[in-house]
């Protein structure tokens, strides 16, 4: 029977996800996924790479409550 591999974050893993560099590189890569697309669909793409209503808007240039009201209505159009 092979080994259960634990599920815990490498210490490596944390380490990159501090890393601010790789955040804003991480942020660019995003706006360039995003670029041309509408706002609706921006949104869309951005949640679902895993991005928080917080880091949507500051992609966007929008307030966290406006992305949230937003998402909540892409959702619940499905």
């Amino acid at each position: 029977m092979a080994p259960k591999r634990k599920k815990h974050v490498s210490e490596l893993d944390m380490k990159l996800s501090d890393d601010p560099a790789l955040k804003r590189l991480t942020n660019l890569v995003a706006l360039l996924l995003i670029k041309g697309e509408s706002q609706n669909e921006k949104l869309r793409i951005l949640a679902a790479a895993g991005y928080s209503a917080g880091e949507i808007a500051g992609l966007v240039g929008s307030s966290a409550n406006a992305v949230s009201v937003a998402l909540h209505r892409l959702r619940k159009k499905k």
